[in-house]
């Protein structure tokens, strides 16, 4: 059975050696147990995959240097996720599902029926161990916390964009979605206040995802599986 090589997401590799982030010695040197001459696999967006070999470990410093090009980014479709902050847990969930499954940017929301303040940087961190798992070559962003009324007046451009409603009168079927760069609005657990839907209704396109209320982290995995798909 071969042998499996690490993947570890590296931001700075355009040189032919280079540092491992100081966030991945740790993990690289005790977790791992990866000695020197060890191959892996480094990545990023701007570089693609290569396989490398660790040169030196030190305390708090691991370099290594290339050997040789896997593969390099192809960007496809691009989906983003606008959703509302749920219990911490379920929003672990998500960022790590909808990473697998091809999400590009997540922006956090707070709306009037949010109760719940996450932890950004420890989501970030998951997004990258996602990516690791899944052989992403990109990591998706992920924006700090904003009013959901401030986001749908300055929606990102690049995006048409979709809002999950349960049982929306003259709502878009998800599946008939055919735009190359989507985005998703996700309510929170308790839904959207009726000032909220309003404004909603007017920036994006409603669309319906199923005859049944979903959870809040349902709705999200299942538009990013759809737009995944198409």
């Amino acid at each position: 059975m071969a042998r499996h090589i690490p993947r570890i997401y590296c931001e700075n590799m355009e040189s032919e050696n280079f540092k491992l982030p100081d966030s991945q010695v740790n993990h690289v040197g005790r977790v791992l147990r990866m000695r020197e001459g060890d191959e892996f696999l480094a990545y990023n967006k701007a570089t693609g995959e290569w396989l490398c070999r660790i040169k030196k470990i030190h305390k708090c410093c691991i370099t290594a240097t290339r050997i040789c090009c896997k593969r390099k980014y192809v960007e496809f479709r691009r989906i983003a996720l606008g959703i509302c902050q749920i219990k911490p847990e379920n929003m672990k969930l998500v960022i790590e599902k909808c990473t697998e499954l091809g999400a590009t940017d997540f922006y956090m929301l707070d709306s009037e029926y949010t109760n719940y303040n996450n932890n950004i940087e420890k989501l970030r961190r998951i997004a990258i161990l996602a990516s690791e798992q899944s052989e992403r070559l990109d990591i998706p962003t992920i924006q700090d916390p904003t009013q959901i009324a401030h986001f749908a007046k300055d929606l990102p451009m690049e995006y048409t964009w979709y809002t999950a409603i349960e049982r929306a009168h003259n709502g878009k079927n998800a599946l008939e979605i055919a735009e190359r760069n989507v985005g998703f609005i996700i309510g929170p657990e308790g839904g959207f206040s009726v000032t909220e839907r309003e404004i909603l209704c007017q920036k994006t396109t409603p669309i319906s995802l199923s005859r049944n209320i979903l959870r809040s982290e349902t709705a999200a995995i299942l538009c990013t599986a759809i737009a995944g798909m198409l």
